[in-house]
């Protein structure tokens, strides 16, 4: 099954603000959910990929770093997976 990842516009402009070494960990996470799908993406363990609750509740969060976080929206189709990217955040624990 084909998976594609596409940015919001709120992620797109959060993308120019964030550190190098963020960025560079979020392309290797699209490269893995576009190349290796997005179950194989589930399995790396650095990634602490779960789903989210509270008003959140159909989105989903990975980690880029300890303190840095993707929130998308997955949506499963019969041939394709597409994951929508809304935020790149530094979240405060």
């Amino acid at each position: 099954m084909q998976s594609i990842v596409c940015l919001s516009r709120n992620a797109q402009k959060e993308l120019n603000k964030i550190p190098r070494h963020i960025l560079i960990q979020f392309d290797l996470w699209v490269e893995v959910i576009e190349t290796e799908g997005f179950t194989a993406m589930q399995k790396v363990k650095g990634y602490r990929d779960h789903a989210l609750k509270g008003n959140r509740k159909e989105q989903r969060s990975s980690s880029l770093s300890r303190s840095w976080r993707i929130i998308y929206i997955l949506r499963e189709d019969t041939n394709t997976v597409d994951v929508e990217v809304l935020e790149i955040n530094h979240h405060e624990y």
